[in-house]
């Protein structure tokens, strides 16, 4: 029992590093969800649109959609995937926990207009 110990915990303190990030397919680029190991700072279902649900009306969501994706990528990779549904409906799901519901679809449409 004691060996199982020792693995189990060093896997556990590992997933705590685990993220998933998720980028929708559109015209100008080529969707997909990568497997990074990065710093617990972020949502473990990570997208552009979630990080950037919380910004003010005034502020246009394309700064935060590239800067989003630029810091996914600063994790290691631990694998590229196809675009997956799931992970991307979870992000939203998690990023809209204990938010106005009204608030998070006018911020998805200001985000929608820039084809994200």
């Amino acid at each position: 029992m004691g060996r199982l110990l020792v693995p189990a915990l060093v896997l556990a303190f590992a997933a705590l590093f685990l993220r998933s990030y998720s980028l929708p397919p559109a015209p100008d680029r080529r969707g997909g969800t990568v497997i990074v190991l990065d710093w617990p700072n972020r949502p473990l279902f990570g997208s552009p649109r979630s990080d950037c649900l919380g910004r003010p009306d005034s502020e246009i969501p394309i700064a935060c959609l590239i800067g989003s994706v630029a810091r996914s990528r600063e994790g290691i990779v631990l694998a590229s995937l196809p675009f997956c549904v799931t992970c991307h409906d979870w992000s939203q799901r998690l990023a809209a926990l204990g938010r106005d519901p009204r608030a998070v679809a006018a911020a998805q449409a200001r985000i929608s207009r820039f084809g994200w």
